[in-house]
Order: structure tokens, then C-alpha cells, then sequence
């Protein structure tokens, strides 16, 4: 009786240990799942990793706009840079030059987002030709002659520019604007003359203070904003009467790849803040 006990209690023992190493083989994780992920675990967290680095860089990589800006204007403009690259997440190029030139490259080129003139005539050019929408006035770019410090040859008028042994710059009137506006206010005063003492022109204004602070000349017609500030020329304004006013315009070019923003910079520029930048460089403002 005792040994049938015994050999029943063996076996239930054997049953029950056998089945406690079934369950434990069933329960043991594969090889490699617990401190070693599988390859396409590896991968698949790579690629969220490179997709999560790609996403930040887009959204922190900067949008270049192209600007074409007269090179009269790069006193304000210069200051309109940081100003507004502090708000947006872009990065602005310029192309200064006279306005002649930067027509021809706007042209030749196709590309720009942006486009400031000395004056409407020259801008509504490039809006004719279908490159240039709708444009917003900035500031005057006035008419004025430049002396040589001191003023030694006594010119106080247009007229003192006639005068025998006077040294003349102008602009070159296919060039820029002042050059075009020069053109008109002498042939609008009937001084012809003029035009025998002219002994150079150039591409744009700043050349042609240049010309006057270091004495090539005796004088130039430039424009207030030009000299306004520069302490190694004076100026003598043209009576209103005798004057032909330019305005500066802003507008963008039908070209721009990013119009949006293009337009954010003309509202910038035309905005309190942006005039008040020009007003600062010597511009009187378009209120």
C-alpha cells in the first residue's frame, strides 16, 4: 500500500515539474529583445532621428530675398538690413547701382524680390515692362548742388554754374536718376550753359559727391539726402521754383520667389519705423 502511495506521489511530482519547464521555456523572451534591438528597430529610429534633424533645419534655414536698390539709397538702406532681418527669419542681398543699371540687370536676369529708385520715372519703367508691381513712396530724393567745402568759387545758384572757369560734374542722365533729373532742371531754367563746364559725369550720386569733396570739381548736381550729412561738402539749395522734386519708391518685382516676405520688406520700409530710419540718414519723408 505504501509503495503504490509512493509511486503516485513521484509521478504527480514528475507531471508538475514538467510542466513548470514547459511554461518557463514558453515565457523566455527571444534572444536579442531585451538589451539588443534588431536591426530594422535600429533603423526605423534612425530615420525618425534624420527626419527630425532635416525638419529643424528647414525650419531654421533663412530665405534670401534680392534687392535692387539705388546707390544713393544705401544710407538708409544699409540701416533697413538689420532692422528687418530682426523680425524675419531672411536674409537680405543688395544690388546697388545706378538705376539704369539695375533695370538692365532685372532685365538681363530674371531674378530680384525687391526694387528702390531715386525716382518714379525710372521705377514705373520697370512696372511698364511688366517686372514691377504697384509701388509705395518712402521719402523725397531732392535736387541741390554740391560745393567744395568752404564754397570757394561763391556759387550760390544754378546760374553760378554757367560761370566761366567753374568745374561741373552731373550725372550721367541715362544712368540715374538725378543724372535724368539734372538734364531736366537745367533744360527747365534755360541754362544750357551749363553743359560747357561739365567735366565728367557719372554713374551714380555718390561718385559725384566724390567728385566734389575731393576737388575734381567745383560742383555737382546731387541730391539733399546725399549730402545732407557730409561734413567735406556743402550745399546750396535749388529754389523750389527752379526745382524738379524726386520720390523715392519701394515696390516688388514680379519675379520674387517669396512674395509674401517681399512685400512684408516694402511695408517695413514704408512703415513708421522704416521712414523714420531714412528721416535719420538725411531723407525728408513723404508723411
Amino acid at each position: 500500500m505504501f509503495k503504490k502511495n509512493y509511486l503516485k506521489v513521484l509521478l504527480v511530482t514528475l507531471v508538475m515539474a514538467l510542466f513548470i519547464t514547459g511554461c518557463s521555456s514558453t515565457n523566455e523572451e527571444p534572444k536579442g529583445s531585451e538589451g539588443q534591438k534588431d536591426s530594422t528597430t535600429v533603423e526605423t529610429e534612425k530615420d525618425s532621428k534624420d527626419d527630425a534633424v532635416d525638419v529643424k533645419k528647414d525650419e531654421t534655414e533663412k530665405v534670401e530675398l534680392i534687392v535692387y536698390a539705388g546707390a544713393g539709397l544705401k544710407k538708409a538702406m544699409e540701416q533697413i538690413k538689420p532692422a528687418f532681418e530682426a523680425k524675419e527669419n531672411v536674409e537680405i542681398q543688395y544690388i546697388y547701382a545706378g538705376s539704369g543699371q539695375l533695370l538692365s540687370q532685372i532685365e538681363t536676369s530674371g531674378k530680384g524680390d525687391v526694387l528702390l529708385v531715386g525716382s518714379e520715372d525710372t521705377y514705373n519703367i520697370a512696372k511698364e515692362k511688366g517686372q514691377a508691381n504697384d509701388s509705395v513712396l518712402i521719402a523725397h530724393h531732392t535736387p541741390a548742388i554740391a560745393v567744395q567745402k568752404g564754397n570757394p568759387m561763391a556759387i550760390a545758384s544754378l546760374k553760378d554754374l554757367t560761370k566761366e572757369g567753374v568745374k561741373v560734374a552731373l550725372g550721367d542722365e541715362k544712368a540715374n536718376a538725378v543724372g535724368k533729373t539734372a538734364a531736366m532742371i537745367i533744360e527747365k531754367n534755360g541754362l544750357q550753359d551749363i553743359k560747357k563746364n561739365v567735366v565728367t559725369t557719372t554713374a551714380t550720386v555718390n561718385e559725384l559727391v566724390v567728385a566734389v569733396s575731393t576737388g575734381e570739381v567745383d560742383a555737382a548736381i546731387v541730391t539733399e539726402d546725399s549730402i545732407r550729412l557730409n561734413e567735406d561738402v556743402e550745399m546750396v539749395e535749388i529754389p523750389e521754383s527752379e526745382n524738379i522734386d524726386q520720390l523715392i519708391p519701394a515696390g516688388t518685382l514680379t519675379s520674387s520667389k517669396h512674395p509674401e516676405l517681399a512685400q512684408k520688406l516694402v511695408d517695413f520700409i514704408a512703415s513708421e519705423e522704416g521712414k523714420a530710419i531714412f528721416e535719420k540718414s538725411g531723407y525728408r519723408i513723404i508723411k
